[in-house]
């Protein structure tokens, strides 16, 4: 299959945006700058090549409507509207979409597509169109003069594509990933720890030349795609062939899977690397083997190895590897220079496209809780985002399972159409009901086992029950899953930092998240008064999840995440939670919001971004 998603992922906005000005160059390509001789039928012009960036960019919906535009205006500006011919450039722009859209494409993807584009379209369409308006005698006629036209395009247009495509395209796919304001969130997805230095929690740009201010920097822009990772770890040795690991993807509960799963197998007695995001303090979080997680010297290490794989495979492919992708192939040689038994890998965003799918097999594939998130990328209904995220269901399983969370009905065809696709067995999890509850951890029993989960929340039901179903398929003793499940640490996560007051922070930021917390809260706190602390990052959309904390009983106050480029203010918090009519005053730092929330002598819930969990006094935080 082609890799695709070398190219940025544009927004809706983008993408139209794009079409406008690709519409009006494809007009001035053909209409102006394009050669037809007097009193015949052959043109040579490259109006196509601005639709097969938009093909490429936007798709073959946009493509389609792009050349149809150009056409249709282009027309009524010089020769007059010809439907038949407008339909004929509509079928070559979605040609186009459906061949190139995101890819950057090879010189055989390049020649293959403008044969269909010129047999198929400029040829065989229309030369009936061109009989049938009376611009050659003969459908013969016409198919003798029409085939000669495409002879002498074809080698222009591949000349002309390639070169667009080899230079044009990676300079876009820079800009775009260098533009300012980050397009998404980094919590739990496709993020890149905010540093400087290993270890370091700095808010670092990219400076010329210096890799690994590069690596330890903010991901604004995701760029998917696994042509760039499979190229830098092939470089490297291909470790991740090396490694067994059981792979999760979905929208909510994938770091507490991930780390019951690597608590069972390290109480199971095997060796284990977990590769999981986002970081709360520093950046050896992501990456740790046996819950330690990777030193300074051995980050700084690695970091220097895939320097010089990286500009070797930027210098092949015309395309810097991303920073997620550059700490997915430190995590794969670190695990491999570790001999780990297992690797509990967790994605970054999506799945299909992520680069942590590059592996080529699986002890197991896991899906947590499926639902609407980054929809610019993954896609805008829970039938697309499942279809992206159940790619990460491979024939070459070792236990031959898909476990899956319960799910909506629509992702659950969708998952069950994949398993049947690569022959695996999808298993559907069946938590049991809320039952009783310590604290605000929660204790039931799962397939005869007396679970107690360290994480706090009702959701963990649901989450321990995915990692035990799926240590069962792998034949792990029922004790050693009790006690992993009962000593897993995910800190950020419905954590109880203080008694006396009552101190809760949740990383909770959507309203998934924000709807499974009020569960909990009504569950361990009914009616109890408290007050909110929130901080949010500025490109999320924080009014629905400001609703759905905007409780009787509570009150807010807002802050800042320090050291954080994508940071919202908490000035302009404060204005934007007053126009959905909820008061609160703004705090410049998360130890003067807690201060004054220590004041009310009410219950204190700190929420909305993991990354506020850095900002925490030290004698409050657990790591």
């Amino acid at each position: 299959m082609q890799k695709r998603a070398s190219v940025p992922a544009l927004t809706p906005l983008e993408k139209l945006t794009l079409t406008a000005v690709m519409t009006a160059l494809s007009i001035v390509l053909c209409r102006y700058l394009g050669y037809s001789p007097a009193n015949t039928m052959f043109r040579v012009e490259i109006g196509f090549l601005p639709i097969a960036l938009v093909g490429i960019l936007a798709g073959p919906l946009y493509s389609t409507v792009c050349y149809g535009l150009a056409d249709l205006i282009g027309s009524l500006i010089t020769t007059g509207m010809n439907p038949w011919i407008l339909l004929c450039k509509m079928a070559a722009g979605l040609v186009l979409g459906l061949f190139l859209y995101r890819r950057r494409p090879p010189i055989p993807l390049i020649l293959v597509t403008l044969f269909v584009l010129g047999a198929g379209v400029d040829v065989f369409l229309m030369s009936a169109v061109f009989k049938m308006m009376g611009y050659a005698p003969s459908y013969a006629a016409a198919l003798y003069t029409r085939t000669i036209n495409a002879l002498v395009n074809y080698p222009i247009r591949v000349v002309s594509l390639f070169l667009v495509c080899r230079f044009g395209l990676p300079a876009l796919s820079r800009a775009l990933g260098r533009r300012g304001g980050a397009r998404r969130s980094n919590d739990g997805d496709e993020s890149v720890p905010e540093a400087d230095l290993p270890g370091s929690r700095g808010g670092a740009r990219r400076s010329s030349g210096d890799f690994k201010s590069y690596a330890n920097s903010f991901q604004t822009v995701s760029r998917l795609g696994l042509e760039r990772e499979s190229d830098l770890l092939a470089r490297l040795g291909n470790p991740e062939k090396e490694l067994r690991c059981l792979h999760i993807a979905g929208t909510n509960g994938k770091g507490s899977v991930a780390v019951y799963l690597s608590s069972i197998l390290g109480a199971a007695g095997f060796s284990v690397g977990l590769y999981t995001s986002p970081n709360l303090v520093r950046v050896n979080e992501r990456i740790s083997v046996d819950g330690d997680p990777v030193g300074d010297a051995d980050l700084d290490r690695l970091l220097s190895l895939v320097e010089d794989a990286a500009k070797q495979t930027e210098a092949a492919l015309h395309d810097v590897p991303t920073q997620f992708e550059v700490w997915t192939a430190v995590a794969f040689i670190y695990f491999k220079e570790k001999a780990v038994d297992y690797v509990v890998l967790e994605t970054g965003l999506g799945g299909e496209f992520d680069a942590t799918n590059v592996i080529p097999g699986n002890v197991a594939a896991i899906l947590t809780k499926i639902d609407l998130d980054h929809t610019e990328y993954l896609g805008d209904t829970i039938e697309k985002i499942a279809e992206t995220k159940s790619k990460i269901v491979k024939a070459a399983c070792e236990t031959g399972c898909v476990i899956s969370a319960p799910q909506d009905p629509a992702a659950e065809r969708v998952i069950r159409k994949r398993a049947e696709e690569v022959g695996v067995t999808p298993v559907f999890v069946e938590p049991p009901a809320p039952g009783d509850f310590f604290g605000i951890c929660e204790r039931f029993t799962y397939r005869g086992i007396d679970l107690s989960p360290s994480l706090g929340g009702t959701h963990q039901i649901e989450n321990a029950c995915v990692a035990c179903e799926t240590a069962l398929r792998m034949g792990i003793d029922p004790d050693r899953i009790a006690l992993g499940i009962s000593s897993a640490r995910h800190p950020g996560r419905l954590e109880l930092l203080s008694s006396d007051p009552v101190i809760l922070y949740d990383g909770g930021h959507n309203p998934n998240g924000i709807t499974a917390l009020n569960a909990s809260l009504d569950r361990y706190f009914p009616g109890r008064e408290m007050t909110v602390i929130f901080a949010c990052m500025k490109d999320k959309e924080i009014a629905p999840s400001l609703r759905l904390l905007a409780e009787p009983g509570r009150s807010f106050l807002f802050t800042t995440v320090q050291n954080n480029p994508r940071a919202l203010p908490a000035a302009d918090l404060a204005a934007k939670a007053a126009e959905l009519g909820i008061e609160g005053d703004a705090c410049d730092t998360l130890t003067e919001a807690i201060e004054r929330a220590r004041e009310t002598g009410k219950m204190i819930l700190i929420c909305g971004s993991l990354y506020l969990y850095a900002d925490l006094p030290s004698a409050l935080r657990t790591i």
